[in-house]
């Protein structure tokens, strides 16, 4: 993708009668005053100007006409049809060929009335020049403008940058993704692009909204954006990397309506998105994603959800979220046509249900986790052992990646019964949700219920697209790649769940674990009474036989009366030929010693493919079965 370096936005406005503030602008809006070279019927009134983009990339104010009036618009943008044709990224949709360009939409359908766009200007790439009247009804406006990038171009090449005005990104750029730009200018040459960019930005690119003298005063500002009416929750303006999360709680079913801006693509693949989810069931009760939302106007993939919802008694958290690119910080294409709104508004569809919704603290998933098995690198395995002390509600929050199938994982956690090592929870990609980024990052999200025992949480990931190795856009939630459990009920008491370790488990006769490479390990035990004992073993095959195995010698016999063999085993995850036991074997009185050999390759820390799931337990326990 060629992108480069983004911006903010500071409103130079000339507005009539008096110095204003618009917006985060420190900006001062005066009015010029009629033209007095003008016959007085023709003399115009400048109402505002857009100008200056050196420090900021979007510039908006709001306008309110109290009757129809007829708006003069000047303005000087920048934009390129045959680049964006070259390079395919237009989709033949003449605004999103403006790579500086102003805009008016309606400050209470948030709809574009008026744009600059290739069609409606004239001149050369840098510098195209717009003229036109139009006639506004009476109403509110806010007026945009937006310079994110720029095209340069000479005899001999055409080269494009996305300019951020981030000091730290700017430094960035000579390494990064987003340095496309840098990589242009030093192919053909050019030491000056941003130097450029910069001297359009101040000098040239403008837009002005001019009226007749005698309607000037039917015209007055305010900052944009119009606040939505009944708003309960607001989040906007967001940036990179944002996680937004808030809490509500509703009294009483209520109907509220979602007004949200993002970012995504066809497949439902979101990178800027929302949702709602009910605390107490995990259901989402409302997602934004492609298939539901519209498009926003300016770059192809800015889209918007408006719509209604109705929640149920309960309480919901809120989350909006962002990735690395294109968003407020900086948009590293034409921004959407709202785009101080970027984010998430909830408002009440009726001020009298005000009483019935209130915002509470969202759910802290990292003070609230008893397991945190996160920021999983690749090539990674993870676990720890919990006690519950009675049959508790646990809330699973976990991302991961699935591989080819989008039910299959390739980086994934799951929960196994420490005393059967049956397993008893799995993330699973047919329950899972996009995580945001690429389509193959996986949220699971859920609530489920186990009884009083012991248990393993585990996690593992494969050799590529995990925590800071990404292959792909990442999640919405890179912090959280891996496994977390809460305590899913309100009265969920943390004293109920203690640690638990591996080698502490019940009723364990012998247990030779974690055995590496070219070992052949042994531990004797007797039995006084026959005895029931279950096999626990991992291993690995060669072909039809087994490379790493374990077997039971009766010692006064020298007989052997159990031996791993690939026949009895099954799949134990990973590679093929990761193999696992689990069995019982009925031994009677005398003395016996259990075995454990290892060939020269793949086994515990010194995997030469794929490792099997329950890692630790490479090699063989016997447990008592009472």
């Amino acid at each position: 993708m060629i992108a480069g370096i983004l911006i903010k936005s500071v409103i130079t406005l000339l507005m009539i009668p008096c110095v204003v503030m618009v917006g985060d602008s420190r900006s001062a809006v005066t009015s010029l005053g009629p033209d007095p070279s003008q016959p007085e019927m023709n003399r115009k009134s400048e109402i505002l100007t857009l100008q200056d983009f050196t420090k900021e990339e979007v510039k908006g104010v709001g306008i309110t006409l109290s009757r129809e009036v007829a708006v003069h618009i000047s303005g000087v943008g920048g934009g390129n049809r045959s680049f964006w044709r070259d390079w395919d990224f237009s989709d033949d949709d003449e605004s999103s060929q403006m790579f500086a360009a102003g805009w008016i939409i309606d400050a209470n359908t948030r709809k574009m009335v008026w744009e600059m766009t290739m069609e409606n200007t004239t001149g050369n790439t840098a510098h195209r020049e717009c003229e036109e009247t139009i006639t506004l009804k009476q109403g509110s406006y806010e007026v945009y403008y937006a310079a994110y990038g720029f095209v340069s171009q000479s005899p001999v090449s055409s080269y494009f940058g996305n300019i951020d005005r981030r000091e730290t990104r700017s430094r960035q750029n000579k390494s990064s993704r987003y340095g496309i730009g840098k990589f242009f200018k030093e192919l053909f040459g050019s030491d000056n692009f941003n130097e450029e960019f910069m001297d359009y930005a101040k000098n040239d690119w403008k837009l002005t909204i001019s009226v007749n003298d005698q309607d000037a005063s039917s015209i007055s500002s305010f900052s944009a954006p119009q606040a939505r009416p009944h708003m309960i929750l607001q989040e906007t303006r967001l940036g990179d990397d944002a996680v937004m999360r808030k809490g509500i709680s509703v009294g009483k079913e209520t109907a509220v309506h979602v007004y949200a801006l993002g970012e995504g693509r066809n497949r439902d693949e979101m990178f800027d998105f929302g949702w709602i989810v009910n605390r107490e069931t995990r259901d989402r009760v409302w997602e934004m994603r492609y298939r539901n939302s519209d498009y926003a106007g300016g770059a192809r993939k800015n889209l918007v959800f408006n719509g209604d919802v109705t929640l149920p008694q309960g309480t919901y958290d809120v989350i909006f979220c962002t990735d690395g690119s294109h968003s407020s910080d900086d948009w590293n294409a034409l921004p959407p046509v709202d785009p101080f709104n970027y984010g998430i508004t909830l408002s009440l569809k009726d001020e009298k249900d005000r009483k019935n919704i209130k915002l509470i603290e969202a759910e802290d998933i990292d003070h609230s986790a008893f397991v945190l098995l996160t920021k999983v690198h690749d090539s990674d395995f993870k676990s720890y052992g919990f006690s519950l002390s009675g049959t508790t509600k646990l809330h699973l929050y976990g991302l991961g990646e699935s591989s080819g199938d989008a039910y299959e994982m390739a980086d994934y956690g799951w929960i196994v019964d420490a005393k059967t090592h049956k397993r008893v929870w799995s993330m699973d990609g047919r329950e899972s949700f996009h995580g945001g980024g690429a389509t193959k990052n996986r949220l699971v999200d859920e609530i489920i219920t186990l009884p009083k025992g012991n248990y393993i949480a585990s996690y593992q990931t494969d050799d590529s697209h995990a925590y800071d190795t990404w292959n792909a856009d990442p999640p919405f939630d890179k912090e959280h790649w891996g496994l977390s459990i809460c305590g899913a009920d309100k009265n969920f008491n943390p004293a109920s769940v203690k640690a638990f370790s591996p080698e502490n488990e019940e009723g364990v006769l012998v247990q030779l674990i974690r055995v590496r490479d070219g070992r052949h390990v042994r531990k004797n035990f007797t039995l006084d009474r026959p005895v029931k004992i279950r096999i626990y073993a991992l291993g690995e095959s060669d072909g039809r036989e087994m490379a790493d195995y374990g077997w039971i010698e009766n010692t006064s016999s020298g007989k052997t009366v159990w031996e791993m063999t690939y026949r009895m085993t099954s799949t134990a995850g990973g590679a093929h030929k990761n193999r696992m036991v689990n069995t019982t074997l009925l031994l009677e009185k005398g003395d016996y010693e259990v075995h454990y050999k290892t060939d020269g390759s793949h086994a515990f820390g010194e995997w030469n493919d794929d490792p099997p799931e329950d890692q630790t337990h490479w090699g063989i326990t016997l447990y008592k079965e009472e």
